[in-house]
């Protein structure tokens, strides 16, 4: 039987088989078999969790099945491997929500290179203690797409990353929108930075690849279960976005702090001894103005994911944490949510004017010293410095050698 564009397969009671999606098989032609490259058009897809991806429950040794993935999935075909390619997600209007590549991400190839450099020390040592480097320690290796956490400090994961393989490739899009601004070793309770989900409507996916352009359109389509309106997911989804713009605000605003910290630790090093007491001074108050902000906005204390049992969280994980909330049924955000988040976003641009207003009175002084120096002037960055590692892999700024259970 063909369900929509699923192939179902069955014998009498002993097997069961379901070949998801036919669409590029209906699709496929000879013509497009000797073309560069082609997106067939996408199956629509409903816009609901069905946990895509796991296996189907089994008990002892009988077959597994796999789910079909959570997403909308595009086939599309290279006739020549290696290229780059790069695939964006556009809404009704045109306008481009996501985009995905097949470069490998900078940070996860910096990540691959150290880890490799951690396990050939680790065989070395071994082998200078006489002890052979078995399957165990060639077994350390892993996907390029999921940075070792034990090797290095905890990050978001990377976008996924487009498969530039000849013949047929797969890509899939979780129909999300670009999440929050994040940063290294963030730990929250009972929340996250994903961005919000599309709503339904028609969305396109436009692939580049080797100078040439091709779009297909698909649509999402509402839950049929669901009883919300479109209305009611547009008022949901709208809120959302402003969830997430506003814990943009708040992680920005740590990674700021922790820049300039960064940067005049650098500057302090390069001062001559007769005026690095001056600038000391200075930029000491400054940063304690700064510091006492980003320890109202994220709880600096947190070193696992357990902690936030024993220090209260603060506002960059409360305000997340509506984003789970308004989310979690397809429907428009509570009156008390939107008060909760009313009143989080209020306190939040307290203490943003407090650090705008430590950042007026104090930088344009210190700079004025660094620059009579001849020495490079601070700037106010979010770009977030990578936390040093040493040899063994261990982050350096990590203190996550123990449970923390209790005792706090």
């Amino acid at each position: 039987a063909v369900k929509e564009v699923d192939l179902i397969a069955a014998t009498h009671g002993r097997s069961f088989w379901i070949l998801d999606d036919l669409s590029a098989l209906r699709q496929m032609n000879p013509g497009i078999t000797k073309s560069a490259s082609h997106v067939f058009k996408p199956r629509d897809v409903y816009r609901a969790a069905f946990f895509g991806g796991g296996n189907i429950g089994s008990a002892g040794d009988h077959p597994t099945g796999q789910n079909p993935p959570s997403g909308a999935v595009i086939y599309y075909r290279l006739k020549t491997p290696g290229q780059v390619v790069t695939m964006d997600f556009l809404d009704s209007k045109g306008a481009t929500i996501r985009s995905f590549t097949s470069v490998q991400d900078p940070i996860v190839a910096r990540d691959s290179v150290k880890a490799d450099s951690v396990r050939t020390a680790r065989a070395d040592s071994l082998k200078k203690a006489g002890v052979k480097a078995d399957s165990t320690i060639r077994s350390e290796a892993r996907s390029e797409e999921t940075p070792p956490q034990d090797d290095g400090p905890r990050r978001a994961a990377p976008p996924p990353r487009v498969s530039n393989k000849a013949g047929l490739n797969t890509f899939v899009w979780n129909m999300r929108y670009p999440d929050a601004s994040t940063f290294e070793n963030i730990i929250m309770w009972a929340a996250g930075t994903n961005g919000p989900a599309a709503i339904p409507g028609t969305y396109s996916v436009r692939m580049h690849v080797n100078g040439s352009t091709e779009s297909q359109t698909f649509k999402v389509a509402k839950d049929p279960r669901s009883k919300a309106t479109q209305a009611d997911l547009q008022d949901q989804f709208s809120f959302l976005l402003r969830v997430r713009d506003e814990t943009t605000k708040a992680n920005d605003a740590v990674k700021l702090v922790r820049n300039l910290r960064t940067q005049i630790t650098d500057r302090e090093k390069k001062l001559p001894a007769d005026k690095r007491a001056a600038f000391e001074s200075g930029a000491t108050a400054l940063m304690s103005q700064l510091s006492a902000v980003e320890q109202e906005i994220y709880q600096v204390k947190n070193r696992s994911g357990q902690d936030p049992l024993n220090y209260p969280i603060k506002l960059n994980n409360k305000i997340a944490a509506l984003g789970g909330v308004a989310a979690s049924t397809d429907a428009r955000p509570t009156s008390q949510t939107r008060e909760v988040f009313r009143v989080l976003s209020a306190q939040l641009d307290t203490q943003l004017a407090k650090m705008r207003g430590a950042l007026t009175s104090s930088l344009p002084a210190l700079n004025a010293q660094l620059k009579g120096a001849g020495i490079t002037e601070l700037v106010e960055s979010t770009v977030e410095v990578p936390s040093r590692t040493s040899a063994s892999g261990d982050d350096v700024a990590s203190a996550e050698d123990n449970d923390h259970d209790g005792g706090h």
